[in-house]
Formats: structure tokens, C-alpha cells, sequence
């Protein structure tokens, strides 16, 4: 571990840009708060190779002591500038969420999935894939083909340990590594069994990649493959003969989700008062979904696209009205590419994958015209027609979100922060929150959709099936529901004949319900997206006639992807939301012993 820097009696405040509704601010961090921020974020890095998971884990237990102790003996924290004081926030919040993942979570002793996705994932980062396309052309250059080959050559050291280290396994977690061992890249279940064909899914994978791999390269990618996925083939035999046994629990409790969203997600409130939140936008959602509904009975119906040459024609369409209708509400840097969509591939267990021969391909667009290219499912898969959220029904209900001015641009904007806490803070409230507010602002604006007046009603549908994500996954982490029971209660209340909606297949139930048990917490769209309505109410009371909906964005972002509470607490000046955070609770960890709690 990095030896400490001591500790001084009067700090230096360091000075930094600031960019902040446009203009540039001078702010000052504290010089040892940025010194901690600094190891401690090389510590979190990821090891190189295969180490003794559980060993890493009694470490990094006692290393996150020193590093809660060298934050605590920080002198005079509230009397820093407030940006200072956030940025100790985010700091304090991150080293929570270490104890979150090693005290809470333990996920070398309780997930199977821990695994399957550590030896699928560390094939799969090497790879030009993913939704928002990894840089990179074909043929692979020969650097990155052999740390494919040694990733598959780590699979089997990172699945041997399983065994021994699973000593309070989830069996619903084995399930979830049974059925989707990559993580959750959406497995069509008509088409693959998870580990069970795992032999099969990756030599079709070997098919797919050698022809753009460079010899000696492309010669041993097969043989490499095949013992990879032995291995986790085998590992699967383990997980079915020893789920029996397996006798831990996904149940957290309330009191500890509640923990993590004032400690970890800076979120000034409870599980109940979440419960009470979703309650009321279930409400609100299904009856503006039916105000909808009455307003549109004269029109035809509309359904998802026939092939992907409609659906990218609707896509190129609804990116032109998407950049004018966001002129005058926000300010868009000079570096914000269009977005195109394009089809890729889909090959379980590594999802989407593409494989562009020019970089002009990789990027999305040509020289002269340069883009962001995002791949989209094939037609074949079950995403393309059957998914409630709208994929290929109407491009503008999730184009914001996903796109511009969502996730691509947000991602964009944060990594630029010129705060080097913030640069490397990523709050997934402030960042789904943002996203789903760029689903129902546009909706409240008129936003002229490229399908028409009923593509409104499927933004109702998901804003219905956000919150029940949430009314599921609280009571499915305290207790109240099984997973099946939770399966049920999700396919119940998205039934096929609510407007465009198509009905909850078995992968989007699955895709729903068993990621909130492996993270232990749940969807997070409806918190952010309620946060920054509070703020956005704050803020046009502070202003008044003076409110402008460009500077209130800008403004916004540049304050970087921390939590809105933050975020309300520098825009307007108002901390009655402060001290809750401030006070709460550390979570009740055993004595320091150096060993496993």
C-alpha cells in the first residue's frame, strides 16, 4: 500500500478551473484531500493478472481502514469552500462503497456470477464490442489478439477459485451464472442455454473473430477458446451439482439499502420513502398513459420496425429533429458527435460486436462528416421487436436517453470535468436520473417524434415500468418477494395489451430482476429524475421570470456526474438536504482483525 502522506496543520488549498453555467470559476481543494483522492483511487484500480480474490479481499479490508482514517482526520472539512466540501463527499461516498462491495456484497463468497463475469468480461473488454462501439478496426492488430488470447488462457485460474472461496453462495445467483454467464448481455433464451451451450457459443465466437485476426494469432484462438469454455462448462457442472447446498441469502434488509442510498448515493432518503415515490409515479404514469391513449384513439396503431433499413431510417430522422429541438436548451460543445445507429452482431456470451474495416466505420461517419456510432441488436434477436421499453418501435422514446443529450453526451462532457474528483466520479442517480429526465422533458415540450403522436404513449409505459422496478426491488432485497415470485409480479403488471406494449418476455424479466439481487440495490432512473424536478422547482423560484432552461442545463452539468443533492446544494444554496447526509450512519463493521468479517 502507498505510504501516507502526513498529515498538516494548516492545509493547502489547491486552486483548479471550474467551468460553471459557462464560465470559468476558480476553486480550491484542500492539498491532502487531493493527495488521498489520488491513492485512493490507484488502489481501487483493477490487479494486473489473477490474484487470490479472497486474499485481495482481508487486504483491501484493512487498507480501506487506513484510508476511512486518513479521510477522518481531515481538520475544519466544513468550513471548506462548498465545492471542496462536495468533492469530500464523493470521496467519503466512494471509499462507502468499497465497504458496500466487501462487507455487504462479498462477491468472492456469496455470487457465482462474480466469476462468470470475471473470466467472460476479461475476454471481452479486449474486444471491438459493446452498444457505444470500443475504438478499433479489423483486422485486430496483433497487441490486443494476444491479450485475447491470454484473457481466455485466465479462465480457468479465475474459475478454480470458485469452490473453495464460495463458502455462503446465493443459489439464485448460481442460477443467474447458469443462464446469463457473460453478466446480463440479454441471451435470447430460444437460442442459447448460458453455460450449458457455452462449447457452442464460443466456437461460433472463434468463427466469427479468426478471419480478422493476424496469424500466429488466428491459429491458436481455437484451441484457446475451447479449454475457456471447458472450464466454465465444467464450472457449470459444479454450480448444478452443489446448488443444493448453497444456503446463502440475497436479502439485505431495508435498513442496510436505506444505508447505502445516504452513505453511498448521497440520496437524502429511505427505502419506504422510496416506496412511497414509486408508488405515486406508478399512479401518475398510468394515468397520463391513459390521457394519452383517449387523445390518440383516432390514430392507427403503431408496431416496431419491419427490417433494420426502416428502423435506421426513423433512427437518422429522429437525430436531426432531436439536435434542432435542443438548440435553445442547451448549449452543445463543439466535440458532441452525431449519433448513428448501425446493426451489429450478437454472440452470446459477449453480446454485440461489430467488426468495421475503415475508422471511419468504427467511428459512425466519414472525414468530412464525422459520428458516434452506436450498435444496435440484429433483427433476430428478441430485443428488436418484443421489448416493452420501445427499441424498435419509436427511436425518439429512448434516443435522449441512450444518445443525445443521455448517456453519450453526458459521458462526453464528464470525462472533460477539469475537477480531477469529479473527472472520476461517476453517479449512476445524477446519471440515469439526467437520462430519464431527457425521456419526459422532451414529452412535456411537445417534442415532434419521427412515429408520431403515439410514440408518446410508450414514453407512459416506461415511465410505468421504471417505478415498478423500484416497488420490485426493494421488497424483493428485504424479503418480501422470491425471485420467482418477483419474476411473476413483473410479468403480471406488463401485460401484452397496455397500448404498444408487446407483453414481458422471460429475458426481460430476468434482465430486470436478477441484477438487482446481485448489486443489492435497485433501479435508480425514478430517484434521479425526481431529484432534478426538485432542484429545477428550486431553482425557477430562485429566479423567477430569470430562469432560463439552457443555463439550468449547463449549469447542471458542468458540475459533473455527482449526486443531484450535491448538485442542488452548489446551484442553489440550499443545504436543508445537507445534514442528513453529513450525519448519517457509518454501517456497524466487526472489529479490525485484518481477516473477513
Amino acid at each position: 500500500m502507498r505510504e501516507t502522506v502526513p498529515l498538516l496543520a494548516l492545509l493547502v488549498l489547491l486552486p483548479a478551473m471550474v467551468l460553471f453555467g459557462g464560465q470559468a470559476t476558480q476553486i480550491e481543494h484542500p492539498a491532502e484531500l487531493l493527495q488521498l483522492a489520488q491513492d485512493f483511487q490507484e488502489w481501487r484500480a483493477p490487479p494486473n493478472g489473477v490474484p487470490d480474490y479472497a486474499d485481495r479481499a482481508a487486504q483491501q479490508i484493512a487498507e480501506l481502514r487506513e484510508f476511512q482514517g486518513r479521510l477522518s482526520r481531515l481538520p475544519d472539512v466544513r468550513s471548506w469552500p462548498v465545492h471542496a466540501q462536495v468533492d469530500y463527499l464523493l470521496l467519503r461516498s466512494q471509499m462507502d462503497a468499497e465497504v458496500f462491495r466487501l462487507h455487504v456484497l462479498r462477491p468472492w463468497s456469496r455470487s457465482p456470477v462474480f466469476y462468470t463475469k470475471t473470466a467472460i468480461g476479461n475476454v471481452r473488454r479486449h474486444l471491438i464490442a459493446g452498444r457505444r462501439v470500443r475504438p478499433g478496426t479489423v483486422p485486430y492488430p496483433r497487441e490486443r489478439a494476444q491479450a485475447i488470447l491470454k484473457a481466455l488462457a485466465e479462465t480457468e485460474a479465475i474459475l478454480s477459485q470458485a469452490p473453495g472461496n464460495l463458502t455462503e453462495a446465493v443459489p439464485e445467483l448460481a442460477d443467474m451464472a447458469l443462464r446469463h454467464p457473460g453478466g446480463g448481455y440479454l441471451i435470447d433464451f430460444d437460442k442459447s442455454r448460458g453455460l450449458q451451450d457455452i462449447k457452442r457459443d464460443y466456437a461460433d465466437w472463434v468463427e466469427l473473430m479468426t478471419p480478422h485476426l493476424p496469424e500466429p494469432e488466428a491459429s491458436e484462438l481455437g484451441p484457446a477458446a475451447t479449454r475457456a469454455a471447458e472450464a466454465l462448462y465444467a464450472f457449470g457442472e459444479w454450480l448444478q451439482e452443489s446448488r443444493e447446498q448453497m444456503s446463502g441469502s440475497y436479502v439485505l434488509g431495508k435498513d442496510t439499502y436505506s444505508w447505502h442510498l445516504r452513505r453511498v448515493r448521497l440520496v437524502p432518503h429511505g427505502a419506504d420513502e422510496l416506496l412511497a415515490m414509486a408508488a405515486m409515479e406508478r399512479a401518475r404514469a398510468l394515468s397520463f398513459f391513459q390521457f394519452e391513449q383517449f387523445k390518440n384513439r383516432h390514430l392507427p396503431q403503431i408496431g416496431p420496425a419491419e427490417t433494420a433499413e426502416e428502423y435506421l431510417a426513423w433512427d437518422d430522422e429522429t437525430s436531426l429533429r432531436i439536435r434542432r429541438f435542443y438548440k435553445d436548451l442547451l448549449t452543445e460543445p463543439d466535440y458532441a458527435l452525431p449519433v448513428k445507429s448501425s446493426v451489429g452482431l450478437f454472440q452470446p456470451p459477449f453480446g454485440e460486436m461489430y467488426f468495421p474495416e475503415r475508422q471511419e466505420d468504427a467511428q459512425g461517419g466519414t472525414p468530412e462528416e464525422p459520428a458516434r456510432r452506436i450498435i444496435i441488436y440484429p433483427v433476430d434477436h428478441w430485443k428488436w421487436r418484443y421489448s416493452n421499453m420501445g427499441f424498435r418501435t419509436a427511436p425518439g422514446v429512448l434516443h435522449m436517453h441512450e444518445y443525445y443529450p443521455g448517456h453519450y453526451l453526458e459521458r462526453e462532457l464528464h470525462g472533460r470535468n477539469p475537477c480531477p474528483l469529479r473527472r472520476r466520479h461517476r453517479d449512476p442517480v445524477h446519471s440515469q436520473g439526467w437520462c430519464f429526465y431527457n425521456e419526459e422533458m422532451p414529452l412535456m415540450l411537445d417534442f415532434p417524434y419521427a412515429r408520431g403522436p403515439r410514440a408518446r404513449e410508450q414514453v407512459y409505459v416506461n415511465m410505468y415500468q421504471r417505478s415498478l422496478r423500484v416497488l420490485q426491488g426493494i421488497r424483493l432485497l428485504d424479503g418480501q418477494l422470491t425471485v420467482n415470485e418477483a419474476l411473476k409480479w413483473l410479468t403480471d403488471r406488463l401485460p401484452p395489451n397496455l397500448g404498444p406494449s408487446l407483453g414481458a418476455r422471460p429475458e426481460e424479466a430476468f434482465e430486470e430482476t436478477y441484477p438487482v439481487i446481485e448489486r443489492g440495490t435497485t433501479d435508480t432512473c425514478m430517484l434521479g429524475l425526481t431529484q432534478i424536478y426538485r432542484l429545477l422547482a428550486d431553482r425557477r423560484m430562485q429566479l423567477a421570470d430569470r430562469f432560463d432552461f439552457r443555463e439550468f442545463h449547463d449549469q447542471f452539468l458542468a458540475l459533473g456526474s455527482i449526486p443531484i443533492a450535491l448538485s442542488r446544494w452548489e446551484m442553489t444554496g440550499l443545504d436543508d438536504e445537507m445534514e442528513k447526509l453529513w450525519q448519517a450512519a457509518s454501517l456497524p463493521l466487526p472489529a479490525a482483525t485484518g481477516t473477513e468479517p
